[in-house]
Parts: structure tokens; sequence; C-alpha cells
């Protein structure tokens, strides 16, 4: 990593209206992504001194930066099913249509314009969120990408099992069944979910999800069970992403401390599940799209979704009505094909 000296040019002109000595210790934005803590008096402030870090956005040449924001946006915002209904009256039962702006609407545009800066003009501007979010996983000097296309990916996939007149699981009873099979009962999988969500101290997602098994099918069959599983901030549920399923957040880390965190990890291959389980460790190994890991429903617990609507003290509140406003023929759909089989309960 680089070190470069800041001009006085190199800002932006959010700040021109400041005066000397305003804003202690603020953080400024510079260019796309780059950021550098302000100094106490921009009177005192000595430029050559001044670093910021060398990103993969600064290394871009300032007349190619100019010429990828004209370019046309590759990432927009992923049309709903109800987008109109939600926009006019929000989500019924849920949120309202000032919640769903916030969530939804300002949230997510917000996602597709970072990821436009970071993507434009590159060989990969036009891939999925999913394949970004995996391609640069593992890469730390790219926590800001990784961060914008996971979310953007997972923010949609919350959104996208919401419905103004949802399909109750009782209508899909083969998929109801299968859940029944590995969770005992409707009412575990509930209350184990929302109970999850309650519990965490921080935003991230909960997570049901499909989890295949690695041994070659028998009679063509691919076996596999339902699982529960949580990601902080933008983690990923595929575990292809390996290390960002969020067990550390990368975004204040650097290549050394990411590689002494990667080392630092247990050899175990003790348990089926997990990023440096058995299990794990070989679905690493897959390129994007070859995924043993399915998704089909999830929570969004970041509080921006939920404060509008709910309060403060509101999330509990804000995780039973999510229950209950479920589209479960939009989950159906998401479940691969042997998940709606015969599942033996499997414990690990």
């Amino acid at each position: 990593m680089r070190l470069l000296p800041l001009q006085p040019s190199d800002l932006t002109n959010r700040y021109d209206h400041e005066t000397p000595g305003e804003a202690v210790g603020c953080l400024l934005t510079i260019g796309m992504g780059v950021s550098v803590m302000r100094a106490s008096r921009l009177s005192h402030i000595i430029w050559p001194e001044l670093i910021h870090l060398q990103t993969r956005a600064s290394l871009i040449p300032s007349n190619r930066r100019q010429q990828q924001q004209q370019r046309r946006a590759n990432h927009t915002i992923p049309p709903l099913e109800f987008d109109t209904t939600f926009a006019a009256a929000g989500v019924p039962g849920f949120i309202g249509k000032h919640g769903f702006r916030i969530a939804w609407t300002d949230y997510q545009g917000l996602l597709v314009e970072k990821l436009n800066e970071l993507t434009a003009g590159e060989p990969y501007e036009n891939y999925l969120t999913k394949d970004i979010a995996l391609q640069f996983a593992r890469d730390p000097m790219s926590a800001s990408l990784f961060n914008y296309a996971s979310m953007a990916h997972n923010n949609h996939h919350f959104f996208s099992t919401l419905s103004t007149h949802p399909t109750p699981l009782d209508k899909e009873p083969t998929l109801r069944q299968s859940l029944i099979n590995t969770f005992g009962s409707i009412e575990t999988l509930q209350t184990t979910m929302l109970d999850t969500a309650s519990a965490m101290f921080g935003p991230g997602f909960v997570w049901l999800i499909w989890a295949r098994d690695l041994d070659p099918p028998a009679g063509g069959i691919r076996r596999g069970a339902w699982r529960i599983l949580t990601t902080y901030l933008a983690g990923t549920p595929y575990v292809e992403a390996g290390y960002r399923q969020q067990g550390i957040d990368t975004n204040v880390q650097n290549a050394t401390s990411y590689q002494a965190y990667k080392n630092s990890q247990p050899v175990n291959t003790l348990g089926a599940f997990g990023s440096y389980s058995k299990f794990g460790r070989e679905q690493a190994k897959l390129p994007p799209g070859g995924t043993n890991v399915q998704p089909v429903l999830c929570v969004n617990t970041w509080e921006h979704v939920w404060l509008r609507d709910y309060g403060i003290m509101g999330k509990r509140k804000y995780l039973t009505e999510w229950w209950n406003v479920i589209d479960w023929g939009a989950v159906e759909q998401l479940a691969p094909k042997e998940s709606k089989g015969t599942v033996d309960f499997m414990r690990f």
C-alpha cells in the first residue's frame, strides 16, 4: 500500500464554505472513495505532509475518471413486482411509504450509484451484484466494491419476498413439509429466525438457506438441509466468499492484517457448516455461480429499515410483522428442486 502526498486541489468543493478551525477531525471525501482526516485548523495545514491511502479508485487517472463519470449507469434499482403500490402506500401491514422510500428507493439508489462509480469502465461493470461481491470478496483492497455489491444484492433479496397479498405458507404444502422435516415445526423455524435477528447486536441479515451436500448425489438426487445463517453488515451468505461472510470487518484491515487473520483461523474439519469446516472449505473452492448454498429468505436488521415505522424500541415488533407479510410463494420459487423432496432431520 503506497502513501501519496495530498494537494489542496484534491479536496472537493463540499467544504469550501467552511472557515479555518471548523469541523475538528471531520472526514473529507476525495475523488471516489478516498478519505483523509482533516486537521483541526485549515490555516495550519502543511499540504505535503498530508497523506491519503491509495485505493483502487485513486489509481485511475483523472481524465479517465471524468470519462467514466460520463458513461451510462450500468447498475440501476431493480424493479420490484409491487413497486408502484409500495411507493404509494408502503408494504401493507409492515412499513409505510416513507419507510419504504428510505429503505428501498433511497438506500438502494445510493448503493447502485456507488457501485457504478467503482465499476465504470472496468471489465466487470456489467456483472451481477452477486458476482461482483464474490469476485472481490477475497481482496481486502476492494472492500468498498464488495460492500456496495453485496449490500445491493442482500437488500434486493429482502424486498423481493414481500408482496401486497403475500401467499401464506399453508398454500405451499411441499415447501412447508420440507421445512418441518428439518426444524420440527414452522413455529420452531419462526422463533429461531426472529430470536436470532432480535439478538443481533448491530446491523446485518438473518437468512434461511438450503445447504446442498458436497458428496456426489445418490441416484441423481442431491441431498441437503435447511439452515439459518447470520451475516453482519454487508456480509454475504455465499460460502464462496470465504472470510467475507464477515468474521471480521475488513474495512479496518490492511493486506498484512487481513493475511494474519486468515492464517490465524483454526485448521478444523469437524462440524458440517461454517467458513472453515470441511463443508465450508470445499465450497469456498467453487467459482461464482457454482454455489452449494441457496438463500431463499432473509430479514434485514439494519436500523434504517425499521426505525422510521417502529421507533427505537420497536425492533422485535418489526420482526414479528415481517414474518406475517412474507410471500411464501416467492420463497418457494427461490427454493431449489431438491429441497422440496423428502428432507431428513440432520443434527450437527
